[in-house]
């Protein structure tokens, strides 16, 4: 019997994992959106990967009381696995690892840590196990055991570590909710630790009308209008010398945001990013008053 092994070139969720987190580095860089056309081309609606990435999904973020029910659970998911058509997986595959190569230094997109490494690759292993008939039975219940361990355990869920604005976008699946879903907790909840209204709604209005774009350039020509006036008022009123500096050279790269046929990550960021000045100048004068 051999044992499977594991390819972090055929693996779907770990490479998604590695995609999104590209994502994160070109909107934080402000370089070219490589990653997130590959992530639209490959894990698309209907596509055999997103149905692959569904199924990874259910098993990393599912949790059941009982090792019995968790292990129910995980058969479920084999037999939904069968469904899935395996040579245009593997087609997809094959392609999404091309463009990967084409699109970025290999070593260096691979280097980056996963927590949940033996996780998704003890899925892999399980989801290969089906298709393959010469296996080391000890290595497939080896895999098993983990996600039985896994999805049985006590540790909080995602579910239960995100924020409300997260959850609420979980379960909308369009092209790029997945990639939202990680931008705004990988990005976002690390750099802004108490959205305010404004940039619920910003974040909202951009993730709700990606097939809609002039709706939403629309509503970010207002919001750009509406905070540059903003900053604008604090400038004149404020004495603090830093704090001038700073709404100056935001009021500045807020003015460079020309509204085209699509509005960027980028510019969203920097709008993201002057609503947080905002909410820290009121803060301040909130303190002092």
């Amino acid at each position: 019997m051999r044992k499977i092994k594991h390819s972090k070139f055929k693996n779907t969720g770990f490479l998604f994992e590695l995609l999104t987190r590209q994502v994160t580095l070109e909107i934080i860089n402000g370089t070219e959106e490589k990653a997130k056309g590959i992530i639209k081309e490959f894990y698309g609606k209907g596509t055999e990967m997103s149905k692959e990435l569904r199924l990874f999904n259910l098993l990393i973020n599912e949790k059941y009381n009982s090792e019995a029910k968790a292990e129910k659970f995980i058969d479920a998911i084999l037999e939904a696995h069968t469904k899935i058509d395996y040579k245009s997986l593997q087609r997809e595959k094959y392609n999404l690892v091309k463009s990967i190569k084409e699109n970025f230094e290999i070593k260096n997109f691979l280097s980056s840590p996963v927590t949940n490494y033996k996780i998704l690759a003890s899925i892999h292993k399980l989801f290969e196990g089906k298709k393959n008939d010469i296996l080391d039975v000890k290595d497939v219940f080896d895999s098993k055991l983990t996600l039985v361990e896994h999805i049985s355990s006590n540790s909080p869920t995602l579910k239960e570590k995100e924020d409300k604005l997260v959850e609420d976008y979980r379960k909308q699946e369009k092209d790029l909710r997945l990639l939202t879903y990680k931008i705004l907790v990988e990005t976002f909840n690390k750099k802004y630790t108490n959205l305010n209204d404004d940039q619920k709604s910003l974040l909202r209005e951009y993730i709700n009308n990606v097939n809609n774009t002039s709706k939403f350039n629309e509503y970010f020509e207002k919001e750009l209008i509406k905070t540059i006036t903003s900053l604008h008022e604090m400038y004149k009123g404020m004495k603090d010398k830093i704090t001038k500096i700073k709404l100056k050279e935001t009021i500045n790269v807020l003015k460079k945001q020309k509204v085209g046929k699509k509005i960027t990550d980028e510019q969203v960021s920097a709008l993201m990013m002057s609503y947080e000045l905002i909410k820290e100048i009121k803060n301040v004068n909130g303190k002092k008053s």
